[in-house]
């Protein structure tokens, strides 16, 4: 599925923290976010996905405004993956995955036997098959991160919006979180704070900073000491990884950006 964004501008109270910022995700591709704390990210992914109002500007999935779109056609083709997780009420881990399944049911339509051979598989890619009995309000951040997923996956987007997908996972489920992302095949934006996981995971990246983007390439062309630079003041060492690899960041604290 394509996603285009248009010069949206979001202004939540006075204050304008989406600035006209335009993006792309092509079918099958893998875009990334990255910039320092309060620039806009998720105010700007909550938009895409219809929690933040437009100000101006235009959200097209395949050519067609989600403006003009019912919320279940939106989530018949969007899963969302957010930071934070808490729910009032309480609900085991496979009553919270199924509900990814509800998009697709008519009102009052029973699961069946389809929906539960997607939920098992789910809970299997995500390593929770032995917690589908508990509490998901007893789970900690990691375990609670995981269940989001397994209910985006059960969802079966064509588009799947993550907002820091590895919040509160440690290393080992960080890597196999988004490695999980990356082998569904589908379209993927996701904002990440780990500039090292965003190379290695993303296809393209937009650089955001004060609401706007300030640069925007593959991770090779962008990801560079004058764009870490720009993004976070401080400066860095960019190199490729000789085990892996893949590009690598080393900040250098303390030392004044030249």
């Amino acid at each position: 599925m394509n996603l285009e964004v248009k010069e949206l501008k979001v202004t939540l109270g006075r204050t304008n923290i989406v600035k006209g910022v335009s993006l792309k995700v092509e079918e099958g591709q893998s875009v990334g976010i990255i910039g320092p704390n309060g620039c806009g990210k998720s105010t700007l992914l909550k938009a895409i996905y219809r929690v933040n109002p437009i100000e101006k500007g235009k959200v097209l999935l395949n050519g067609k405004s989600m403006a003009c779109m019912t919320p279940k056609e939106v989530a018949k083709n969007i899963a969302v993956v957010g930071q934070f997780n808490e729910m009032s009420f309480d609900f085991s881990v496979e009553d919270m995955v199924l509900m990814g399944r509800s998009p697709h049911k008519k009102m009052m339509e029973a699961f069946n036997d389809e929906d539960y051979c997607i939920l098992d598989d789910a809970l299997e890619k995500t390593e929770l098959k032995g917690l589908r009995d508990r509490s998901f309000l007893s789970l900690s951040g990691g375990e609670k991160q995981r269940v989001i997923l397994a209910r985006a996956i059960a969802q079966k987007p064509k588009l799947l919006i993550l907002d820091e997908p590895t919040n509160h996972l440690d290393v080992k489920f960080q890597f196999e979180v988004l490695e999980l992302v990356k082998s569904l095949g589908i379209s993927t934006l996701s904002v990440l704070h780990d500039v090292e996981l965003s190379a290695r995971y993303c296809d393209y990246i937009y650089a955001l900073k004060a609401g706007k983007v300030v640069k925007e390439g593959t991770p090779q062309k962008l990801l560079t000491r004058e764009t870490i630079r720009t993004l976070y003041d401080v400066d860095s060492e960019i190199y490729n990884n000789p085990i892996t690899g893949a590009l690598s960041v080393t900040y250098l604290p303390g030392r004044e950006a030249v």
